[in-house]
């Protein structure tokens, strides 16, 4: 029977370590290809993002910059990366754990703040993920078009998922916590702590987050890249 997720789990990354050590560990076997960066449609629009890169800085321990830099927001899972490599490496899982390191480091939170409204309007209201484009005031046009040819193939000028699949998408959400911790960036819950430095704050826009969310100790995190405050750092920065 499924429970329901009711705060952020601060044991997270104790848990996940031994997994998430062993990623760290895959990275080293990746040959720096390329295939990665030449399947991936992000990196094909996008020229500052490239797995590749993101891969050599993770092995040569360049943590820090990964988790502060916006092409860790880039990826959007399509895992077109992880079908082509040769050495059979789960990058889509790479970008997910050091999301949420980064989101541990208090970076991040305003990119994905912005995903609160779809959340609502998109996904949790109509249980579609893939209207964003469709519905973009700029793209007006576009969305005209495509209206048309849906006309013309007989079906509904806008996708209409079924009454049931909405329930059953909102149930999995509730289950999961996503509800509750979409609610949670769009509300006050992240205005009081102090787990962020000055320079954190302001590239999220906010102040500090909440201790529910707040930093994990080196000894915890995901990848050893340096000692505890004051201490020396194993990093290459």
């Amino acid at each position: 029977m499924l429970e329901q997720v009711k705060d952020w789990d601060d044991d997270f990354y104790e848990r996940w370590k031994p997994i998430a050590m062993g990623f760290v560990n895959e990275a080293e076997r990746c040959l720096q290809c390329g295939k990665c960066t030449g399947q991936c449609p992000a990196a094909a629009v996008t020229p500052g993002y490239n797995p590749r890169k993101l891969i050599r800085d993770l092995v040569d321990g360049n943590i820090k910059r990964i988790l502060s830099s916006v092409e860790l927001w880039q990826c959007f899972f399509c895992s077109g990366c992880y079908s082509t490599c040769p050495m059979d490496i789960n990058f889509p899982f790479f970008i997910f754990m050091l999301r949420l390191g980064a989101m541990n480091e208090g970076y991040g939170w305003e990119d994905v703040k912005q995903l609160e409204a779809y959340a609502e309007k998109d996904y949790l209201k109509d249980g579609i993920t893939v209207s964003i484009r469709e519905r973009n005031p700029f793209v007006v046009d576009t969305v005209g078009d495509i209206g048309k040819i849906r006309e013309a193939a007989g079906l509904p000028t806008k996708r209409v998922v079924s009454k049931r699949g909405v329930a059953e998408i909102n149930m999995i959400s509730d289950l999961s916590g996503m509800t509750s911790f979409m609610k949670k960036i769009g509300g006050v819950d992240l205005l009081d702590c102090n787990t962020c430095d000055d320079a954190q704050a302001r590239r999220c826009k906010t102040k500090p987050l909440p201790s529910k969310v707040g930093k994990i100790t080196t000894k915890t995190r995901f990848y050893n890249y340096g000692e505890p405050s004051g201490g020396k750092t194993n990093a290459k920065t």
